[in-house]
C-alpha cells in the first residue's frame, strides 16, 4: 500500500507546481547541493499542528486551509489535495497554477508535513520514505549516485557522503581522534539545524548580496564610533559579523565544543550538525595577506561592478596584465589600506574562499576560539566551501546531532554556554535568567 500510494502520488501530484516546489525547497535543493538532507521532524512527526497553523495564518497563505481540518489518511490525500486545489486556490493567492508563482519555505515545509502525517506512524512514513528514496534519483536528475537512508531520518547520496551520528561528547571525541591530520588543521562550525546551507549570510538573498556595498556603507555612517579602531577592511567586515549585518565570512572555530554548542543551541524539531572543515595549513590565511586584503575589499563595490571583476576573472583569454588594466579601480582600493601592495593580482584571487585566523581583539573572538572563512566572487562559493569538509575515503563526513537538550548540559559542566560564548552583559543575562 505504501509503495503503491508514493508511486501514485509522484505520477500524479508531482506535476503540480505547488507539490514540485514544496520538496525541491525542502529536501532536493539540499540534497543536490551538499547531498543529503535531514527530513526527520517529518517523520517523527514533530511539527506541532497547531503552531504550523499560526505560521500560516501570519503570513495569510492558503496552505492554511489544509491545517483547519484533520489530517487525511493515505486513502484519501489525493482525494482532498484534488478538491483543495479546486476549491481553495485561486488566481489571486499567493500560490497558484501558474509557472512564475512562488511559495515561501513554511508554505513548503507545512504541505511536505502535511503530506508524511497521513501516515498512521512512524514504521509508515519510515517505510514510505524507504519508497521514496527509489523515486528521487530520478526526479533529481543531477544526484549522481545511488541514495540512502538512515532511520535518524536522513536521505544522502552514498557516493557524495557518509553520515555519522552523535549524541554524546564521547563519541564526538572518539570521532576527532580518528582524523588524519598530518599537515592539516581542522575547524568547526555548528548548525542546529542539519538543513541550513553552508554559505555566508550576504549569500543567503539576493537583495543582501546586490545591495553589499550599501549594507556594508550605511552601518559605517550610522554608526562610525563602532569602527574607530579599525585599521583594515578585514576589521571592518568582522565588527560587521559580530553584530549580525551580513558579510561574505563565515565563522568557524578551533574548539569542536564551541561548534557542538551552536548545533545543540535550537530548533529541537531538527538534528543539528556538526560541520568538520580539513584545512591545508599552507592555505590558511593570517589578517595581513595580501589575498585577504584583496576579498576583504569587495564589499567596498557595487554588484555591478563585482560582477565585471568576476567576469574579468573567469575570462581565459584575458592576459594578467589586461585584467589587471581592467580592475584598476580594486588594486587602488587595496592600496589606501596598504601602500606597499603589489600591483599584481592574480584571476583566482578573488574567486577563491579562503580560511582567516582571526585577531583576537574582542572577547566574543577570544572566547569563541574563532576565525573566519572569506570568501570572494565565484559562483560556486557553496561548492568551494563544502570542499573544505573533512573527506575521508573520497566522501564528505557528516556529522549530525540528536539528543541536543542532553548534549547542552553536557557541554554546561565544561563552560560552553551562552553565557560564556556570548560574554557581552545582554547575553550573561539571558543565560542566568533561563538557568532559574
Amino acid at each position: 500500500m505504501i509503495a503503491f500510494f508514493f508511486f501514485f502520488f509522484f505520477s500524479e501530484l508531482y506535476s503540480d507546481p505547488i507539490v514540485k516546489a514544496a520538496f525541491d525547497m525542502v529536501l532536493g535543493d539540499k540534497l543536490t547541493s551538499d547531498g543529503y538532507c535531514d527530513i526527520s521532524e517529518y517523520i517523527f512527526a514533530r511539527i506541532n499542528k497547531t503552531d504550523m497553523l499560526r505560521d500560516l495564518e501570519k503570513i495569510k497563505s492558503p496552505i492554511s486551509l489544509l491545517y483547519k481540518d484533520a489530517y487525511p489518511t493515505s486513502k484519501t490525500i489525493i482525494e482532498v489535495w484534488i478538491n483543495y486545489k479546486r476549491n481553495s486556490v485561486s488566481e489571486q493567492s499567493s500560490i497558484n497554477q501558474t509557472q512564475d508563482f512562488q511559495i515561501q519555505f513554511i508554505e513548503a515545509k507545512a504541505i511536505m508535513n502535511w503530506i508524511y502525517r497521513s501516515f498512521n506512524n512512524k514504521d509508515e512514513r519510515i517505510s514510505a520514505t524507504n519508497e521514496l528514496v527509489k523515486i528521487l534519483g530520478n526526479v533529481y536528475a543531477n544526484i549522481d549516485g545511488t541514495l540512502g537512508f538512515v532511520a535518524q531520518g536522513v536521505i544522502y547520496v552514498k557516493t557524495k557522503v557518509e553520515i555519522n551520528i552523535i549524541s554524546s561528547i564521547a563519541a564526538l571525541h572518539k570521532e576527532i581522534s580518528a582524523f588524519e591530520t598530518l599537515g592539516y588543521s581542522l575547524f568547526y562550525r555548528g548548525h542546529s539545524d542539519a538543513n541550513y546551507v553552508l554559505k555566508p549570510s550576504v549569500f543567503r538573498r539576493d537583495s543582501w548580496l546586490k545591495n553589499e556595498r550599501r549594507i556594508y556603507n550605511e552601518l559605517i555612517i550610522n554608526c562610525p564610533q563602532d569602527f574607530q579602531k579599525c585599521k583594515t577592511h578585514l576589521d571592518y567586515l568582522v565588527e560587521m559579523q559580530h553584530y549580525g549585518l551580513p558579510t561574505r565570512l563565515l565563522d568557524i572555530t578551533r574548539n569542536p565544543l564551541v561548534a557542538l554548542y551552536f548545533a545543540c543551541a535550537d530548533n529541537n524539531n531538527s538534528l543539528g550538525e556538526l560541520i568538520v572543515f580539513k584545512i591545508d595549513n599552507n592555505e590558511i590565511r593570517y589578517p595581513q595577506s595580501d589575498t585577504v586584503s584583496i576579498l576583504a575589499s569587495l564589499p567596498l563595490f557595487d554588484y555591478d561592478m563585482q560582477q565585471k571583476f568576476k567576469a574579468y576573472a573567469s575570462d581565459a583569454k584575458l592576459s594578467p596584465g589586461a585584467f589587471n588594466e581592467k580592475i584598476d579601480r580594486l588594486l587602488h582600493e587595496i592600496k589606501t589600506e596598504k601602500p606597499a601592495f603589489r600591483d599584481g593580482i592574480e584571476k583566482d584571487d578573488i574567486l577563491k574562499c579562503v580560511a582567516v585566523l582571526s585577531l583576537k581583539n574582542n572577547n566574543r573572538i577570544i572566547k569563541q576560539d574563532g576565525a573566519f572563512i572569506l570568501c570572494g566572487l565565484s559562483d560556486k562559493t557553496q561548492y568551494n566551501i563544502n570542499n573544505l569538509r573533512y573527506t575521508y575515503k573520497k566522501r564528505k563526513q557528516i556529522y549530525l546531532i540528536k539528543n541536543k537538550a542532553k548534549l547542552k548540559k553536557q557541554l554546561d559542566t565544561y563552560s560552553i554556554n551562552h553565557a560564556t560564548l556570548f560574554p557581552e552583559i545582554d547575553d550573561v543575562a539571558k543565560y542566568i535568567k533561563e538557568k532559574y
